[in-house]
């Protein structure tokens, strides 16, 4: 049985596709997926697209990544993800979440989190100095000394480094973004020098089995300060964007916070990790990974320069060249 994405859209929009029928249903789409939200839950279906290596295209795939996406996150969030419930076609040819019918895609049910406590919001509202950031800190030391190392040789582990460095410059290099590219060739070339410059730490980081299975995208509107704490959407489509060190997401915390406006509240989860973890991480090597993801940033934000909705709107090329910014200052701190 086929089934437009249309329709399916249409369905979840309407509150007669759920169990407690009335509720109104906020819908928010996303660039992977439809996200629709009740006042007190959340049930994400992700698109059938094929995009950068990932392929939602079939029905099974579908189901894989949200079994997986709830597998992931129940790490950092155990409360918040429910489960992976099927989406069904009945006779009377209605959806339904759950229940009795013909299968027709799957949706990831979460319980709905209170925004004020995400730390996007508290940073945007000044709050996030009365919140208790320092938690995130204590939540994220007891996960990663739970995960099993991911072994690397010490020159594996800086390849890694170099390679994803050639990578992002190749990428951001591509004559349709139409980047400076003379700066970003610059930026490139400085953090490839900051990476020799802690050469030394990146190898102590191997050698002493640091680099793990993590979350792959703590940034502040993934992390909420409730009580206990938790962490949502992690990066359930990529093993190897999961393979990190610690530091490595911790700084991209940080240039996130940053890019907000306050990075205070990153530089309090990154003290109190330090504080009660068995894991000392120089300070030029958070920085050296604070100029490698804001590498990344500038390249993912670059991509959708090629989406021809965003391409006239000039706010897009403005955060790419702000992160690139922040790549080159961090550089410049671990040159110094």
């Amino acid at each position: 049985m086929d089934v437009t994405l249309e329709k399916k859209i249409r369905a979840l929009r309407s509150g007669a596709a759920y169990e407690s029928t009335g509720e109104p249903i906020e819908a928010i789409e996303t660039h992977f997926a439809w996200v629709f939200l009740s006042a007190s839950h959340a049930y994400k279906m992700k698109k059938p697209l094929r995009w950068h290596g990932l392929d939602f295209t079939t029905l099974a795939a579908r189901k894989h990544s949200c079994e997986e996406e709830v597998r992931l996150n129940r790490r950092l969030a155990p409360s918040v993800y429910l489960g992976a419930v099927p989406l069904v076609c009945r006779e009377d040819g209605t959806l339904h979440v759950g229940g009795a019918g013909h299968i027709v895609d799957w949706l990831v049910v979460m319980r709905r989190l209170p925004s004020h406590l995400m730390l996007d919001h508290a940073i945007a509202a000044g709050t996030a100095a009365t919140l208790p950031v320092e938690s995130v800190g204590e939540l994220l030391a007891d996960f990663y000394e739970r995960q099993p190392p991911i072994d690397f040789s010490p020159s594996a582990y800086v390849h890694r480094m170099t390679a994803a460095i050639e990578l992002d410059l190749a990428e951001l290099s591509a004559p349709d973004l139409n980047l400076p590219r003379r700066f970003v060739g610059s930026v490139a070339d400085e953090a490839q020098e900051a990476c020799g410059r802690v050469r030394a730490d990146l190898e102590s980081r191997a050698r002493e089995r640091r680099i793990v299975e993590g979350h792959g995208d703590v940034r502040p509107e993934h992390v909420c300060l409730s009580d206990p704490p938790c962490i949502i959407d992690a990066l359930e489509f990529s093993l190897d964007l999961r393979t990190i060190d610690p530091g490595e997401e911790l700084a991209y915390l940080s240039i996130e916070c940053e890019r907000l406006g306050d990075i205070s509240p990153a530089e309090r989860v990154l003290d109190r990790y330090l504080q009660v973890s068995r894991d000392p991480i120089p300070e030029r090597l958070i920085d050296f990974y604070r100029c490698r993801r804001a590498m990344v940033r500038a390249k993912l934000v670059a991509w959708r320069l090629r989406d021809p909705a965003l391409r006239e709107d000039p706010s897009w090329g403005e955060r790419v060249q702000a992160y690139l910014t922040k790549a080159h200052e961090y550089a410049g701190r671990v040159l110094g």
